[in-house]
């Protein structure tokens, strides 16, 4: 993989990149929340291929009133019959823009959390089975 899929923010004082994906609903696993997220932002049919690794992360907000200062990013490989670089991908939702970036590149633009500007490259050269399991009540 070469490039990556990744969202630029359209609605913010400050346009950044971030990879597609959002909160886990009630009754999901992360696996079933990053499908529908994607089916949401890009319209297309998705399958996980494999779990790359998960980033604990904590930051500060510049100027709000809700403090979401912790998270949890559980990455993962995906692919699409119907999203492929060469081909024009719907702006479905009005907030974000879906645009195809070279791994290279990640270092040279403001890709948040900025500690997966270095680790989903390396966790992408990482041959790995699927390691993750997600048992939801």
């Amino acid at each position: 993989m070469e490039s990556i899929l990744l969202c630029r923010t359209l609605d913010l004082p400050i346009s950044f990149y971030f990879l597609s994906g959002g909160h886990v609903e009630h009754g999901e696993s992360a696996r079933t929340s990053l499908l529908r997220k994607l089916m949401e932002e890009t319209g297309a049919e998705c399958k996980i291929k494999r779990f790359l690794g998960c980033l604990e992360y904590s930051f500060e907000l510049r100027s709000s009133s809700i403090c979401y200062n912790h998270e949890y990013n559980f990455i993962f490989d995906v692919e699409s019959e119907s999203l492929k670089i060469e081909k024009q991908i719907p702006q479905l939702e009005a907030h974000i823009e879906l645009i195809w970036v070279p791994l290279h590149q990640l270092s040279e633009i403001d890709f948040r959390a900025e500690p997966l500007r270095e680790f989903v490259p390396e966790w992408l050269k990482t041959p790995v089975s699927d390691v993750f399991r997600s048992v939801m009540i």
